[in-house]
């Protein structure tokens, strides 16, 4: 299924998500599965889908948060690489999950890629107003 699966870890104080799509472009990868994400961070931003077309809200989480998991994809939108986790955190009280817009790590994150052969592609969706994966 997968062409080759990147394991890598985010040290602490680095941006999550920066870091990955900073990984993605430096080996290559335009198409893949983000398989899984564990670890912790200080402090995350989460996006909430609240209506249709795209009208998202943002909620600040501080921590330190332990990274339960998260999935997502890497795929292409014209030329543009966009990385997309969905991730739940959880401290003692709580357990938010959402869209990823940013996270700084707080220990580490060590995170999985499943590389594809076959080319992911987002494209905006008149519906959604979002950037969906296409056919």
């Amino acid at each position: 299924m997968f062409q080759k699966v990147h394991v890598f870890r985010v040290k602490p104080a680095q941006e999550l998500l920066s870091e990955i799509t900073r990984y993605c472009r430096e080996h290559g990868i335009t198409s893949g599965i983000v398989v899984g994400i564990i670890g912790s961070v200080e402090r995350a931003r989460l996006n909430y889908l609240m209506e249709l077309p795209g009208k998202y809200e943002s909620v600040q989480y501080s921590g330190p948060l332990e990274i339960v998991c998260a999935q997502g994809s890497v795929a292409l939108k014209e030329e543009d690489l966009i990385v997309h986790i969905h991730i739940q955190l959880s401290t003692q009280d709580i357990t938010p999950g959402g869209h990823l817009a940013e996270a700084t790590v707080f220990s580490t994150a060590e995170v999985v890629i499943g590389e594809l052969e076959q080319q992911l592609q987002r494209r905006a969706d008149s519906y959604t107003g979002l950037n969906e994966l296409s056919d």
